[in-house]
């Protein structure tokens, strides 16, 4: 059977934490809290900025990189996380969208946003 790339890539992230002995650090409690931290760090790269600045974020190679380095470590400690639940990460978002179209039908949110406060705006 021929690896996909998410596979592929899978396995190089257990790979690289092996050679680390970094596996053994690597609990759901850790691994969820690097996740945040990353999210953070990721966050701070869009903090105050204006939509002028907000622009130039995607524009810059320099500050697009430092967004593709966060986005990076939040995927691979997502990956991580992922495999040491023996969770497929493709079956749950599949599982996850299949209820979100139930729960949202396209005839009742087109165009509508949500916020937990105000509820449905549109």
């Amino acid at each position: 059977m021929k690896m996909n790339d998410f596979d592929k890539i899978k396995e190089k992230i257990k790979q690289f934490n092996l050679e680390r002995d970094w596996d053994k650090f690597h609990n759901p409690k850790d691994l969820l809290i690097a996740l945040v931290s990353e999210v953070g760090e990721l966050a701070e790269c869009y903090r105050w900025l204006n939509p002028n600045e907000l622009e130039s974020v995607h524009t810059s190679p320099e500050k697009k990189k430092k967004i593709e380095e966060e986005i990076a470590d939040i995927m691979m400690y997502l990956i991580t996380l992922s495999y040491k639940t023996n969770i497929d990460i493709f079956k749950v978002i599949e599982d996850k969208l299949e209820k979100n179209k139930l729960r949202y039908p396209i005839d009742k949110v087109k165009g509508i946003h949500s916020n937990p406060i105000e509820g449905f705006k549109g």
